[in-house]
């Protein structure tokens, strides 16, 4: 993906996590391999550029 493109999608999961916390709204889907992957990061304080498409790999 490009910069616009990674953009696109955190201002997509930025407006569900605001509408998560301002509604009655939950739709209590597990996050997937790649989701818990970028949870961990943050949680651990270890973000970093991605260079290459890890989106396979664990």
């Amino acid at each position: 993906m490009n910069v616009d493109q990674h953009i696109k999608v955190a201002q997509w999961h930025l407006e569900q996590a605001r509408l998560h916390a301002t509604s009655e709204h939950a739709c209590g889907c597990p996050p997937n391999a790649h989701d818990q992957k970028a949870i961990d990061a943050i949680e651990a304080g270890q973000v970093k550029e991605e260079l290459t498409c890890t989106l396979d790999k664990a």
